[in-house]
């Protein structure tokens, strides 16, 4: 990164993820500030010390704030000592304050989502541009293209009754966003221009830092072609975040093997977060590489003795979208084994299978065709993560502190080893009985 000279550097969620202090440490070797408005540090003053809220780039007399979706508590391990506050809030804060330094020129990178930086860019004063990131989002000249979630740029009135540009270019490096701004003297954008390069074959690596990066990867590469299992069919991830998914079966079918391991404390079941996987699996060898993708974030097995009172609770809470113990909401769906969901869905509050209000009917517990409904007055071991465990997606509210087994990624490839080939699951642990 370093290598790449970078003017700023906007926080995401994902940095979150091994807490604060390991954030800072690796901020501290970073040669560019990393800039984020709306986070609290005041009760973290090693984060204090290397996340601001701004940065000017004086070659252009132009300030950049930063800011970051207000979710990241929920969504990752950000801990106690710090907070997100309300994304427009923060930047109206330090637009006056460039303001009072004469900086007119004012723009804001954010990880956010593309919908919510359009909020933002409604209920702000002064920004020309916002530079988005976190939810992926394709945009296109031509809003019509396939895969596209709106126009480049999208054009939103703000409050000053200016335009606000909001662009974002996808992720993980497929694209690279290009924007050619101008502004006049109050700071309101005069000419406005670019799109998001397609970053093909057909352009020409840059040879110093493609022999770097393959010199730094090369361990990881050689650990990565280490073959560990197969599979007779594609399992895929897509819609593991809203509903049952074939890898989130076979991911969680692993984590209660691996909870079962052990001579007393079998697990009942497991649970995951459906944003804990990230890539799918394709039909044929799977390599120690395929499993990093996967499970790329190194979450480690857990085990939490939970009541089948709580669980019921815990279940609702994650298909009600609020959680019932803190009453804040739930941003992760389940993939499960060993427990079996019966809901009910209605569309009254929009078209797309997120707006959907869902209901829990039924929850049984057990295995191999012998099922019985969850007694509220039984503990049961559950299997999960330990990002689960310590609130992530808010699922449970309670941070637990328990004992970390094997990386998940460490378990899938025990179990591949035990259990190859795999194929698709049948698909019948969370059903829509509205269907």
């Amino acid at each position: 990164m370093n290598q790449l000279h970078y003017d700023a550097m906007c926080l995401g969620n994902h940095e979150f993820d091994d807490g604060p202090g390991l954030l800072a440490e690796f901020l501290g070797k970073i040669s560019f500030p990393a800039i984020c408005a709306n986070l609290d540090t005041s009760r973290n003053p090693g984060l204090a010390k290397v996340v601001k809220p701004y940065v000017v780039i004086e070659k252009y007399n132009l300030g950049v704030i930063g800011y970051i979706t207000n979710t990241t508590a929920n969504i990752s391990q950000a801990g106690p000592t710090v907070a997100f506050t309300d994304a427009a809030t923060a930047v109206n804060k330090y637009v006056a304050e460039l303001h009072r330094q004469g900086i007119t020129s004012i723009i804001a990178v954010s990880h956010n989502g593309y919908h919510e930086d359009m909020v933002v860019a409604a209920n702000t004063h002064g920004l020309g541009l916002i530079v988005g990131g976190h939810s992926h989002t394709y945009l296109s000249l031509d809003p019509s293209e396939p895969g596209a979630g709106g126009p480049y740029p999208t054009i939103v009135r703000n409050l000053d009754g200016h335009n606000t540009y909001v662009v974002q270019a996808k992720a993980w490096g497929e694209y690279v966003g290009y924007v050619d701004i101008d502004f006049d003297h109050a700071g309101v954008v005069a000419n406005m221009s670019g799109k998001p390069i397609h970053m093909t074959q057909k352009i020409k690596e840059d040879e110093r830092m493609a022999a770097s990066v393959l010199e730094m990867r090369r361990p990881l590469d050689n650990y990565g072609e280490t073959v560990v299992g197969r599979t007779t069919s594609d399992l895929s991830h897509t819609g593991c975040k809203q509903r049952e998914c074939e890898l989130g079966d076979l991911v969680a079918d692993a984590m209660l093997w691996a909870g079962r391991q052990s001579t007393d404390d079998k697990a009942d079941l497991a649970i995951i977060n459906g944003g804990g996987i990230r890539a799918g699996a394709r039909k044929g060898i799977i390599k120690v590489k395929d499993l990093l993708l996967i499970s790329p974030f190194a979450d480690a097995l857990v085990k939490l003795r939970i009541s089948g009172r709580d669980l019921r609770a815990i279940v609702a809470g994650v298909f009600a979208k609020s959680n019932v113990f803190n009453h804040k909401p739930v941003t992760g769906f389940l993939q499960v084994a060993g427990i079996r969901i019966n809901y009910h869905s209605s569309d009254s509050r929009g078209d797309s299978e997120t707006d959907r209000n869902m209901s829990v009917d039924a929850i049984e517990v057990g295995a191999n065709n012998t099922w019985s409904a969850i007694d509220d007055n039984r503990l049961y071991t559950v299997a999960t993560l330990n990002y689960v465990a310590r609130g992530g997606d808010n699922i449970i509210a309670k941070d637990m502190e328990v004992p970390a087994l094997e990386t998940l990624d460490v378990v899938l490839a025990d179990y591949l080893r035990a259990f190859s080939p795999v194929s698709q699951p049948k698909m019948d642990r969370i059903i829509d009985t509205s269907q």
